[in-house]
């Protein structure tokens, strides 16, 4: 039987995720519109979606109680993941195309954290590189979503959905290959004490409610650009061949911190590497507010590194150093849960409320919830003691 080490794993697993993850997040909303769902459905739906995913996290995740645990786990997401996928087959109604939509997305969406859960083990107790790792799961979903717009053009929107469970299938058989290197807990009195399914006791910690609501503020910062950017791009006069160059400028930048970051940054503490992060997001966000020229913008594409990819390795790097380690899985789960879906999901509909009124200058707003962030990263108490 083959046997990978730690990061040849996780490399292997976000590469099946993450091509999974390049044709659900981009073409969904077009098979969805192919199935004779109304645009107006389908946002919606796509918002609740991101409700969803919350849950996910919150609901799934608690469900291991130690890391040895997280595999499993894992590799029943992903079983649940190709399981819904199928249904479609045979369940293609409005209300089972919402229902599925939903579920699909409560189970997907939870792979991502729990995967990272298991990564950040291996940081904590190898110290393998998560970025480098991770950057496997940039590189697949760029190579996904370019094929799957290939195989759209050629055989039209049904071929999203049996791309979509192919993608799913690859990603179960990944999950359950063997794993070399273990995954135990340390034998101590903190780690045996491993969340007993009170997931939002850890945010009794003042340091762990600061962590949240900052890196909230952070990573939903970014819901005006996923949302609104390519309808701002191409509202201040860039064409499509320009929209799509700079969404491919902000993905390869990023994939340059998940190689390097170890080495760029390895004097620096998870909280500096935030405050970092959040500052850049307060440039980034207002000057994508200000300039008009294609290439200035460019710029601050580049800036993703720092306010999503050098983010994403700093909340790896606290939790797998410095936060307690009975809050490790649960603190991975609420950071999915209320950073990356639930507080983008909210600043979406905000985005949504107020774009037609304020168009651009919805990108202040972002700006300004980074500067927020800054001082409750800037300030740390002393651990309570364990949860």
């Amino acid at each position: 039987m083959i046997k990978l080490s730690a990061a040849p794993w996780i490399a292997s697993f976000n590469a099946g995720l993450f091509f999974l993850w390049g044709i659900f997040l981009p073409f969904w909303s077009l098979w969805l519109e192919g199935e004779g769902m109304s645009v107006s459905a389908i946002g919606i739906l796509l918002g609740a979606g991101m409700l969803t995913r919350a849950l996910g996290s919150m609901l799934l995740m608690p469900l291991a109680k130690r890391s040895e645990q997280l595999p499993p786990l894992l590799s029943w997401v992903a079983f649940a993941s190709l399981a819904v996928l199928t249904a479609f087959l045979f369940l293609n109604n409005y209300f089972w195309l919402c229902l599925l939509t939903l579920t699909l997305n409560f189970f997907v969406a939870t792979m991502i954290p729990v995967s990272d859960a298991i990564a950040t083990r291996w940081v904590s107790s190898l110290g393998i590189d998560y970025g480098r790792a991770r950057v496997s799961g940039s590189v697949a979903f760029i190579i996904s979503s370019s094929l799957m717009g290939i195989v759209l053009s050629r055989y039209g929107t049904p071929s999203i959905l049996y791309a979509a469970i192919g993608a799913a299938l690859l990603t179960l058989l990944l999950s359950r290959v063997a794993r070399a290197d273990s995954l135990e807990d340390d034998a101590s009195p903190v780690a045996d004490a491993q969340p007993k399914g009170r997931l939002f006791k850890v945010l009794a910690d003042a340091n762990a409610r600061r962590f949240i609501l900052a890196t909230a503020l952070i990573q939903g910062a970014h819901a005006a650009y996923y949302a609104y950017g390519s309808l701002y791009f191409r509202d201040i006069g860039f064409s499509d061949a320009s929209i799509g160059y700079l969404w491919s400028v902000g993905v390869i930048c990023e994939m340059s911190i998940m190689i390097f970051g170890m080495r760029w940054f390895r004097s620096w503490s998870p909280l500096r590497m935030l405050i970092l992060a959040a500052i850049a997001g307060a440039v980034r966000w207002a000057l994508v507010a200000t300039v008009d020229n294609v290439v200035l913008m460019g710029l601050t594409q580049s800036m993703h590194a720092l306010t999503f990819a050098l983010a994403q390795i700093a909340v790896i790097r606290y939790i797998a150093h410095e936060a307690p380690a009975s809050q490790a899985i649960s603190l991975q789960a609420l950071y999915s849960a209320l950073s990356l879906n639930l507080g983008t999901a909210l600043l979406t509909f905000l985005c949504g409320a107020l774009y037609a009124d304020i168009s651009g200058n919805i990108f202040w707003i972002m700006a300004g919830l980074n500067l927020l962030a800054i001082p409750l990263l800037a300030k740390k108490t002393a651990p309570k003691g364990a949860v």
